[in-house]
Formats: C-alpha cells, sequence, structure tokens
C-alpha cells in the first residue's frame, strides 16, 4: 500500500468530524487521527473500530501542548471548536480557534481546514 497522508479530525466523535472521518475512511487514501477530550471513552472507541487505520488522542484544545502534540506529522488539519460549550462566551471560542491556527501554521501542516457553524443537527435536521 502506498504512503497515507495523516489527517487529524478535531472533535471525531461529534456530528461534523465523525461525518469527516467516516467520509475518509470510505476513500482508504489517509491514516486519521481522531481528537477527542477522551479517547477512551465509548465513542471514541466506536469511531476507532471503524478502520484500522484510525487512532484516537485525548486532546484539551485548551492547551496548546496538547494541540501541538496532537497536530504533529499531519498532511491536513480539520478542526472546529465546540460552539455549545463557548455558547456564553465567543471570544473563547475565537481564541480556540487561533491557537489552533497557529499552531498549525507553527507545524507548516500544508492543508488546515476549520470548520464553524452554529447548530450543525439543526441545521441536517438532526443527521449526522
Amino acid at each position: 500500500m502506498a504512503h497515507q497522508r495523516l489527517v487529524t479530525v478535531v472533535g471525531a466523535t461529534g456530528a461534523q468530524g465523525g461525518a469527516i472521518v467516516r467520509s475518509l475512511v470510505q476513500t482508504g487514501n489517509y491514516k486519521i487521527r481522531g481528537l477527542n477530550c477522551d479517547a477512551t471513552n465509548e465513542k471514541a472507541q466506536a469511531i476507532k473500530r471503524l478502520s484500522d487505520h484510525i487512532e484516537m488522542v485525548t486532546c484539551d484544545i485548551n492547551k496548546r501542548e496538547d494541540v501541538q502534540q496532537a497536530f504533529k506529522d499531519s498532511w491536513a488539519i480539520f478542526a472546529l471548536t465546540d460552539f455549545w460549550a463557548q455558547l456564553d462566551h465567543p471570544e473563547i471560542e475565537v481564541h480556540l480557534g487561533k491557537l489552533m491556527a497557529d499552531v498549525a501554521a507553527s507545524l507548516q501542516i500544508p492543508y488546515y481546514i476549520y470548520s464553524t457553524l452554529e447548530d450543525t443537527m439543526k441545521l441536517s435536521n438532526g443527521k449526522q
């Protein structure tokens, strides 16, 4: 098998991140590093079972060191923040978005996608 590029997906167990992971798995062309606040929980393990090419990693996106370690060696990043967790503090969501972008730039990650939507479940009529 040819060398597979590593795509890191922030929030891999959520609606957006999970959809990205499943789409990448279907191509068979990528290694996937899924980030979650607890890579040992059942949702994270269910994502990991989708493919032998998925690793789940615990990452606190509030901590620059965690983000640097999680993004290391990635070819592409799909990043997002938890809108609901920051609902009353949008400045924190902005800070986290900038932190992840800064880390990706410092590591010279070739592709960085930052997704920001208010309520994906509402927009998709509950579809994941």
